[in-house]
């Protein structure tokens, strides 16, 4: 079955990102090695050769990194206000899942990786603020995203014990302009814990690319 995009008649011909070899002591998921070092992660509406390959039914995505590697391919399959997101590595394997439950009201996901293993969610706290928090696989408030400016999709990601912004999510990310295409963006600090940046890159699909 055929992927969608708005994108369909791109076909992205840009490197992939080489797995960093990371001690075997520094990571319990190795499907997450590749956004270990990262501090920032760029969400295309891009196809790429793979995603015929991969072969499921959806919206077709490709994340790179800040200098244009492709780090992770992504498949959005959405029904009314749920959407299921799958997100592969480039032999194909799923390493992060993306569910966004049927709510009526506040909006949420929950976070997997590799998938059968949660490791947290994002959560809104206030429509009119536009605000989220994020928590980790024991429930616990590690992360806020708020919005930055009125009328603009730019939030700033604080600590939940630290006032001061620690990233963005922006749409057109400023690292982003040589992949000249629709995009939404996601910035952390690079020691940030690797699940949480997992569970960011959630918080990236529902902030930026699925709205109602």
């Amino acid at each position: 079955m055929k992927i969608q995009s708005s994108h369909d008649e791109v076909k992205i011909n840009r490197p992939w990102m080489e797995c960093p070899q990371l001690p075997d002591d520094c990571i319990d998921n190795p499907g997450l090695a590749f956004i270990y070092h990262l501090d920032e992660l760029i969400v295309t509406e891009e196809r790429d050769d793979l995603h015929d390959i991969i072969g499921s039914n959806g919206i077709a995505y490709t994340i790179f990194n800040s200098v244009g590697q492709k780090v992770f391919l992504a498949v959005l399959k959405k029904n009314f206000r749920n959407f299921n997101i799958k997100i592969f590595n480039n032999y194909g394997n799923e390493v992060i899942n993306v569910e966004k439950p049927f709510t009526w009201w506040t909006k949420k996901v929950l976070v997997w990786a590799p998938p059968g293993n949660f490791v947290g969610s994002v959560h809104e706290r206030s429509k009119c603020f536009s605000s989220y928090t994020v928590k980790n696989r024991e429930g616990t408030k590690v992360l806020k995203i708020r919005s930055a400016r009125v009328g603009r999709y730019v939030y700033k990601i604080y600590l939940v014990l630290e006032g001061h912004a620690i990233g963005i999510v922006s749409q057109q990310f400023p690292s982003a302009e040589i992949l000249n295409t629709k995009n939404f963006g996601i910035s952390f600090p690079a020691e940030l814990n690797v699940n949480d940046k997992a569970v960011l890159l959630g918080a990236c699909f529902l902030i930026g690319f699925y709205k109602y």
